[in-house]
């Protein structure tokens, strides 16, 4: 087979049939080196049985059944206990990915002994695999690694997407998620606290295709989910601050850059049910996967959007949106800021939330 060891772990749970496809191309890959673990998080379909006939026709296969479901976090975490390659991938049972994906990545963090984990850009595809949308990052080839911390932050996106990454096991040592913390950017503590040691790896190609499905925490709204930011990402910048006091005005900055991340995701966020409100369509050229998950705030919702607006509002542009957008809200008249939703991109260069 030759080349290191590669784990791939697919933490899996009540999905048979899509798991069916996801194991048959990771079998595929042209990469034969392979160990690979299905933790099946308790599911009560036929997942055992499409396991075994699996495994009975290929060695590599391991299948644990867990008694009890143990969450998202707490799954993931077994796969890394469990891991026994070199390298290890997380990916999930319904993605797709390239046939020379491990390859590449193999090479790519043999080539550099100094980067942790590597990612590549990846397409979003819908519950039938058509393509909807993409996410490319505009990153180096390899990012030192508190340089990736201060862009996330900045951004709220990260280059690394964990169901199409690969990990190097002697960088990720003993880094585990947080099993009680809540699900959104959980992964984030993970990659940064990689990255306080490492530099992130990424290949500007699309190798792999991300399943997007409304049932998925990926489709929540953005109101619900910067509680878990709040959670997840003070945590984190508590912790490192302990363990690097030296670094306080960079954890300020990256405090202050969350904030203002925050702020301009529910102005988007507002911006879209104004548009949806006034019945106007996407611009099909700029899908966010906002559009993409079509879902409407509540009346509850936008309330609770417009208080947390008012709470992180910093700085002259901050409170000039804000102004606009409570005006909009007032008077009743969503079309400025639905005008506004179509020029995300633009705006998000101009903020510089990159």
């Amino acid at each position: 087979m030759g080349g290191p060891l590669v784990s791939v772990c697919i933490p899996t749970y009540n999905r048979a049939a899509s798991l069916r496809r996801s194991v048959a191309m990771i079998q595929a890959q042209d990469y034969g080196n392979l160990d690979i673990l299905v933790s099946d998080n308790c599911s009560d379909d036929d997942t055992p049985a499409v396991v075994a006939e699996l495994a009975a026709r290929d060695p590599r296969i391991r299948y644990v059944r867990h008694p009890k479901n143990l969450g998202l976090h707490g799954n993931h975490n077994f796969c890394m206990d469990e891991a026994r390659g070199e390298f290890l991938c997380l990916f999930h049972d319904h993605d797709e990915h390239d046939p020379d994906i491990l390859s590449r990545y193999v090479k790519f963090l043999t080539d550099h002994p100094d980067v942790g984990v590597v990612c590549s850009d990846w397409d979003l595809i819908d519950e039938q695999g058509v393509v909807i949308g993409a996410r490319v990052s505009d990153v180096p080839d390899v990012t030192p690694g508190l340089e990736y911390i201060g862009r996330t932050m900045r951004s709220g996106r990260s280059s690394i997407g964990i169901p199409g990454a690969m990990v190097r096991r002697a960088a990720l040592g003993d880094i585990r998620f947080d099993v009680d913390a809540p699900i959104g950017f959980g992964d984030f503590v993970v990659w940064f606290r990689l990255a306080e040691r490492h530099a992130i790896g990424h290949l500007r190609q699309r190798l792999w295709r991300w399943r997007q499905q409304r049932a998925s925490q990926s489709a929540r709204t953005i109101e619900s989910w910067i509680h878990d930011w709040d959670e997840n990402m003070g945590r984190y910048c508590d912790e490192h601050l302990r363990r690097s006091p030296e670094h306080a005005a960079l954890v300020r900055r990256w405090r202050a850059d969350g904030t203002r991340y925050l702020f301009w995701a529910l102005a988007f966020e507002l911006g879209l049910s104004c548009r949806r409100s006034a019945g106007l369509d996407p611009r099909q050229d700029a899908l966010t996967l906002f559009d993409i998950n079509a879902y409407d705030l509540t009346p509850a919702q936008i309330a609770g959007a417009r208080r947390e607006l008012r709470r992180r509002r910093r700085g002259l542009a901050a409170w000039a949106a804000w102004l606009a957008i409570e005006l909009s809200f007032r008077l009743r008249f969503p079309w400025a800021l639905a005008w506004a939703t179509y020029h995300h991109a633009a705006g998000r260069r101009l903020l510089r939330l990159r």
